[in-house]
């Protein structure tokens, strides 16, 4: 029973799996629910918090990025700067990326409330869908006075992840997120929430200066190069390098590289690995060290779609290599 004793939180819908039922004319998933329908899914919510309900949109997941998680944030800003006695704001959002979104949001937002990310990997018309389950752990962080100054967070199957650490793991379990070599936050525990540890990194950034172009290029056996050039004719402002290991390339890339630097566009090198960084240890041409002393910018332990989205923001405020090195290594 809601009491005027619970906390207040703000539930924002944006789409994805956790909003999904079966068409039964092709028996695929497609969006369905609306914001106010998942939280009537949610047996026990009301002893949580209480609970108001927003619907930002109703979309697949892989239609959301930057365009629309800038004016989803300004939105996030719009009801903390409305409402100062609201507890904290869960999005549910789709598990693709809502990695990139949080951490987008994370960049994008000075706020000590909590704003918490959650979705489903199971679509609503599967009988043992981890939507509602994720909604109310989400919630409890949410509604959490310990919750607070961690940053925009990603709670599912009662796991609590920082923004900038969290990756999709598995494309199947429900346990679909891991934190790499710095690991949980926390955990929720029935109606407890924990937390062990506290981000450090949060640096943030104006949502109005934000430079979109820019590009994520692979690394992979025999590179010639030619994604690179693209990039250098179609205007990018900026292009992250997944390398190899701690930040490797074929010769044929570095010299594409090499080429996009003297173009003026800025070159970030991430790792294609899930853990570890990258680390100017080689010196030959497409080494890591090769690519610094060119002019390229080490994103340490950073991976490339969280680098893309750090590098959009830096760019709305600087273009000298060594401060967007100092970002990186701050970040």
């Amino acid at each position: 029973m809601v009491t005027g004793a619970l906390p207040r939180v703000k539930v924002v819908s944006t789409g994805g799996t956790i909003c999904m039922k079966l068409d039964p004319n092709t028996g695929g998933a497609v969006p369905a629910l609306s914001g106010a329908d998942l939280v009537a899914t949610v047996p026990g919510l009301g002893d949580a918090a209480h609970v108001e309900v927003e619907e930002f949109s109703c979309v697949p997941g892989v239609d959301i990025g930057p365009s629309t998680w800038a004016p989803l944030v300004r939105r996030l800003r719009a009801i903390f700067d409305s409402d100062p006695d609201l507890a904290g704001i869960v999005v549910t959002h789709g598990t693709g990326l809502a990695d990139e979104a949080a951490y987008f949001a994370d960049l994008g937002l000075a706020e000590a409330r909590p704003v918490v990310f959650t979705g489903a990997v199971r679509n609503a018309s599967i009988w043992d869908t981890d939507g509602p389950r994720n909604i109310l752990g989400a919630t409890r962080v949410a509604a959490a006075h310990v919750a607070r100054d961690m940053g925009v967070l990603v709670c599912l199957n009662d796991q609590i992840h920082a923004a900038r650490d969290v990756v999709k793991r598995h494309a199947n379990s429900v346990e679909a997120y891991m934190s790499g070599d710095h690991g949980l936050l926390g955990n929720v525990y029935y109606d407890t929430v924990r937390f062990y540890r506290k981000p450090v990194r949060r640096p943030h950034f104006s949502i109005e200066k934000l430079d979109s172009r820019v590009e994520i290029v692979m690394m992979y056996s025999e590179s010639d190069g030619r994604f690179v050039k693209t990039c250098i004719d179609t205007g990018a402002s900026g292009i992250v390098i997944q390398g190899v290991n701690t930040g490797n390339v074929s010769t044929a890339l570095h010299t594409a590289i090499l080429k996009a630097l003297r173009a003026g566009i800025v070159v970030v090198l991430t790792t294609n690995l899930p853990n570890g960084q990258v680390y100017p240890i080689y010196g030959f041409p497409g080494g890591g060290k090769a690519l610094m002393d060119a002019g390229a910018i080490m994103a340490e332990d950073l991976k490339p779609r969280k680098a893309r989205l750090l590098l959009m923001f830096a760019l709305g405020e600087t273009r000298d290599p060594k401060r967007l090195q100092e970002i990186f290594l701050n970040a």
